[in-house]
């Protein structure tokens, strides 16, 4: 290859490495790093490395197969690529994720097992990097070089097993990168056993048989397309196995719905029960009661008196919480692996046994109190209730989770305890355990617990879906604060429609982050907003989509006109490839975060199980993907419309 050619080959595979980081610079420069930047940095800048590592580990079996030799000065500029782009990845962890918390990043590396294997891949590449120098490769020599480089294969399966342990099976490209590498194994393999035999065939002394295996041992293009084959092949059976996760669900004798997953991260369990009752179950005098149940759950049984369950909790390391929603109650521990079978049974009791002291019950009443004043003093939490209550005038979901002051002040035990049992029965409720722990030893556990218990069949009330909205409901309310908010609302599918993954990158594109659509129209250019965002809740019976906003009051009218006008144009030209791609990585992102933790992983498995499917739940991503541009559009035609939406504006005192 002449010199000039030479050149012109390392021009094109300097602008090729230098693509991806002028790429993220432009995303930067435009704030379009999707609404989790620093999982995007990462996320691409570790994808970079790993390209350009196997780029760089192919170009010897292209050498191996082919006979092809002009690629191979190439290696080493390759690879230095590979360790500048691993430095800056390192550096966005460094810096923007923990900003040199050296204590906080040396607890990640020892406890965190995937982090242990990045550092494991970037500490095996400092040396091959500081060796690829133009003196120390004539200090070593070029066949020593070639040894010492072969680390690099170890630092590719470490990168590989790094990333497939953080994307928990989510996404198909890290295992798509394993294919490849075991494939470029497989070569180096294959050649080295044709040398052994070579080898073998000179000590005989047969030069013909060494010149025979010499011919049939160089498959050429052949193997090559097969190879190729293959990978692709594994690529796209990988990509339709790993989209989606594992779960394991048994049904008990007695209706209880077991859910488990072995997860394998740390040896921390989460343990959390499910019950299909929430707020909109309640009869308009027990408004409030799925609410004050998660209050009192963990305030006593027979066997474990007041203050004794707070106790046990914190005696085996663990803690616990609760969560009230309007189709479903949730109560989870997060303990130690080898607390497991504690945190069970406790739930268990706490599920059919609470007693409800009297005095445990009336100080509640202090608590709760609070929290509606919280929650009132609260604008933005506040705005959301009263969105709710506009959205749903005659329907449960319009309902305070909370209840009223007034019903709340009259609760009795026998009030309580009358709901309690009627809707905290076995074929009402949804155990899920994940953790390091295998579906055998989950079952025999929930049989040992939740297996004995026992009750009537569950009496859920027939709730029809709400009405669609029809006129517009316009509400203006006078609060203290010195700017105003504005919200606005759509009913939007339930989560048995398939449309949810529609409306879920719908909300994205419209309102999730810095370069969202209302972001960049009412904030970035208009000026009318300070913050505005667009999200769906996805319920049982109705979704709800809102808009919100924080801004001037002098701005209100201009700004409710504006978020139209931005939904107008989605709805009458649609969403670009470009738009829809952001959506999707973020929604990715945000996925990743939930489930990289038990208690996340368990949360997303419990709330499928109570308000949809656990099927749906594990091909959510996979089901997302598929989604298109022109079935976005669609979705913001068939909710999102100029009249059937509910405005609530709150102004401060003084203001029109």
């Amino acid at each position: 290859m002449s010199r000039r050619a030479r050149v012109a080959l390392k021009v094109v595979v300097w602008i090729a490495c230098l693509t991806p980081l002028a790429m993220l610079l432009h995303g930067y420069w435009t704030d379009d790093l999707t609404a989790n930047p620093i999982s995007y940095l990462t996320n691409e800048l570790g994808q970079t490395t790993l390209r350009l590592l196997l780029v760089s580990l192919s170009l010897t079996p292209l050498r191996l197969l082919l006979g092809w030799g002009w690629q191979m000065p190439l290696r080493r500029l390759l690879g230095l690529f590979a360790f500048f782009y691993v430095c800056l990845h390192l550096s966005v962890w460094v810096v923007l994720d923990h900003f040199f918390d050296w204590r906080e990043m040396g607890a990640d590396i020892v406890k965190r097992p995937y982090i242990t294997v990045g550092m494991l891949a970037f500490t095996l590449l400092v040396p091959l990097a500081a060796t690829s120098t133009t003196g120390m490769i004539k200090r070593l020599g070029a066949a020593r070089w070639r040894k010492l480089h072969r680390l690099v294969y170890a630092a590719a399966v470490a990168g590989c097993l790094h990333f497939i342990w953080l994307a928990k099976k989510v996404r198909p490209e890290p295992w798509v990168y394993a294919t490849i590498l075991a494939v470029l194994l497989g070569i180096r393999v294959w050649d080295a056993a044709r040398r052994v035999v070579r080898r073998r065939g000179s000590l005989l002394g047969g030069s013909r048989l060494t010149s025979a295996v010499g011919r049939a041992s160089r498959p050429g293009a052949p193997l090559l397309m097969l190879l190729l084959v293959i990978v692709a092949g594994c690529a796209g059976a990988t990509s339709r196995a790993t989209g989606v996760a594992t779960p394991t669900r048994d049904v008990l004798p007695n209706g209880v719905v077991v859910i488990s997953q072995e997860q394998r991260a740390s040896e921390i369990v989460s343990v959390q029960l499910w019950l299909r009752v929430g707020g909109r179950d309640e009869a308009p005098a027990e408004l409030g009661l799925s609410h004050y149940l998660e209050h009192m759950l963990f305030k006593g049984t027979p066997t474990r008196p007041p203050g004794s369950i707070d106790a046990e909790i914190e005696g085996f390391g663990g803690n616990s919480n609760a969560f009230t929603s309007y189709d479903f109650t949730h109560f989870d521990v997060i303990a130690p692996r080898s607390a497991l079978r504690e945190a069970t049974a406790l739930l268990a009791d706490i599920a059919v046994n609470a007693s409800f002291p009297p005095v445990e019950l009336e100080n509640e009443k202090k608590v709760v109190f609070e929290e509606m004043r919280l929650t009132e003093d609260d604008p933005e939490r506040f705005l959301t209730r009263r969105l709710n209550e506009a959205a749903y005038p005659t329907h449960p979901y319009g309902r305070p989770i909370l209840g009223t002051p007034e019903l709340l002040a009259r609760l009795t035990r026998d009030t309580l305890n009358a709901y309690y049992q009627k809707h905290y029965v076995p074929a009402n409720m949804v155990l899920v355990v994940i953790g390091p722990v295998t579906a055998g030893e989950v079952r025999a556990l929930a049989e040992q617990t939740f297996g004995r218990l026992s009750g009537p069949a569950p009496r859920r009330p027939a709730v029809p879906p709400p009405a669609p909205l029809t006129s517009a409901v316009r509400q203006d309310v006078p609060r203290p604060e010195q700017q105003a908010y504005l919200g606005l609302a759509w009913h939007a599918a339930a989560t048995g429609n398939t449309d949810i993954y529609a409306v879920d990158l719908l909300t994205y594109i419209l309102g999730d982050g810095p370069s969202s659509r209302l972001n960049q129209v009412l904030r970035e250019q208009r000026g009318l907003v300070q913050t505005i965002e667009a999200t769906y809740i996805p319920r049982q019976l109705s979704g709800i989509v809102s808009v919100t906003a924080r801004l001037d009051a002098k701005q209100l009218d201009a700004a409710e006109a504006a978020v139209r006008e931005v939904i107008r144009r989605v709805r009458d030209e649609g969403v670009t490839p470009a738009e829809r791609e952001r959506a999707i990585i973020t929604a990715e992102s945000t996925y990743a975060f939930d489930i990289e933790t038990a208690e996340g992983q368990a949360r997303n498995y419990g709330q499928a199980e109570t308000t949809w499917t656990l099927q749906a739940e594990v091909e959510y991503l996979t089901r997302l993907r598929s989604v298109t541009a022109e079935q976005i559009r669609a979705a913001a035609r068939a909710y999102l419309g100029d009249d059937n939406y509910v405005r609530v504006r709150f102004l401060p005192e003084g203001a029109r």
